[in-house]
C-alpha cells in the first residue's frame, strides 16, 4: 500500500502523484510526538517538587504585594509571553522582555539574528537592564534558558541574587551540565538559581534525527517550557486562593458583546498598573 506524498510531472507534462510507502509517511512527525510525550511525562514524574517550590515562592511574593519577573532571551521569550499577558493570567507576574535579544525574525539585516546572538554573549548588558528598576523586597525572578550558560542569563540571575531576590530557573539539565560555562565567573544558571526546574530536553534541544540531515530537528523546549510555566501559574493561583488572596485575572475577552469581560479587562489593566508603581519611584 502507498500514500500520496508529492506531485511530479510525467513526460507529457501532466502532474502525477509520486507514491511513498505508508510505513514512512508521518514517521518523523510521530517520532517528535513520542519524544514530546516522554519529556512531558518526565516533567510530571521528576519536577513536581521543584514546581511546587517555585509556585510557593511566587505565591508568597505576589501575596505580599511583590512581582515575579520573567526573563528569557531568544525563543525562551515565548515562555515569558506564555505566562503573561495571556488568558488566565493574573496580576503579579511581570514580563521583562528585552527586544534587542528577542526580536530577531528578520534573521538578517536590522533586528536580525546575528546581533541578538551576540548580545547574549556580552557581559554587562543584563546589569544595564536591571538598573532600570527599583526592585522591592518581595520580588522574585523566573529565568528561562535551555542551555543555561549564556552570559546574559547568568548575569541576570547574578544581578537578581545581588539584590536579594530569589531565582527560579527553567533549564535543560542535560545540556547545561554537559557544556562549559560561558560567563567569566565560571558559573552557569543552575549554579545561581535557588530552584531549578528541568525541562527534560536533550543536549541541543532537538529530538528527531533523520538520515540525510546534518543536525537534529524538532526542538522540545517550547513544549515542556510552556507546560512548566502553566503548571507554575495554576499552582500559584491555587496557593494564593487557599491563603485568602484573590488575584486579579485577565479574562478571556474573545466573545462578542461581552460587557462583563470588558469590565474585568479594565480592572486587570488598573490592577496591573498599580502593581508596577514602586518600580520607578
Amino acid at each position: 500500500m502507498y500514500a500520496v506524498r508529492l506531485a511530479e510531472k510525467d513526460k507529457s507534462g501532466q502532474k502525477r502523484s509520486r507514491p511513498e510507502p505508508v510505513s514512512q509517511a508521518g514517521s518523523a512527525a510521530m517520532q517528535f510526538h513520542a519524544a514530546a510525550i516522554q519529556a512531558i511525562e518526565r516533567v510530571k514524574q521528576d519536577e513536581m517538587d521543584a514546581i511546587i517550590a517555585a509556585s510557593r515562592s511566587c505565591a508568597e511574593r505576589i501575596g505580599s504585594g511583590g512581582l515575579v519577573f520573567l526573563f528569557g532571551s531568544g525563543h525562551s521569550r515565548m515562555m515569558v509571553d506564555e505566562m503573561t499577558p495571556r488568558q488566565g493570567c493574573f496580576v503579579g507576574f511581570y514580563p521583562l522582555v528585552e527586544l534587542a535579544v528577542s526580536n530577531y525574525s528578520a534573521i538578517v539585516g536590522p533586528n536580525g539574528l546575528r546581533a541578538a546572538l551576540h548580545l547574549e554573549k556580552y557581559e554587562g548588558y543584563a546589569e544595564q537592564v536591571l538598573q532600570s528598576f527599583r526592585f522591592g523586597p518581595n520580588d522574585a525572578f523566573i529565568i528561562i534558558s535551555t542551555s543555561g550558560i549564556r552570559p546574559l542569563v547568568v548575569e541576570m540571575a547574578l544581578g537578581a541574587k545581588s539584590r536579594n531576590l530569589p531565582v527560579i530557573a527553567v533549564v535543560s539539565r542535560s545540556h547545561c551540565e554537559s557544556v562549559h560555562a560561558a560567563h567569566s565567573s565560571g558559573k552557569k544558571l543552575i549554579d545561581v538559581a535557588d530552584v531549578v526546574i528541568d525541562n527534560h530536553t536533550p543536549v541541543g534541544d532537538c529530538a528527531v534525527e533523520l538520515p540525510g540531515l546534518d543536525s537534529r530537528t524538532g526542538p522540545l523546549s517550547t513544549v515542556t517550557g510552556a507546560l512548566i510555566i502553566n503548571m507554575i501559574r495554576c499552582e500559584t493561583a491555587r496557593m494564593l486562593v487557599e491563603s485568602g488572596f484573590k488575584p486579579v485575572m485577565l479574562p478571556s475577552h474573545q466573545f462578542a458583546q461581552n460587557n462583563n469581560a470588558e469590565d474585568q479587562l479594565e480592572k486587570f489593566y488598573e490592577a496591573y498598573r498599580k502593581s508596577l508603581r514602586y518600580l520607578y519611584e
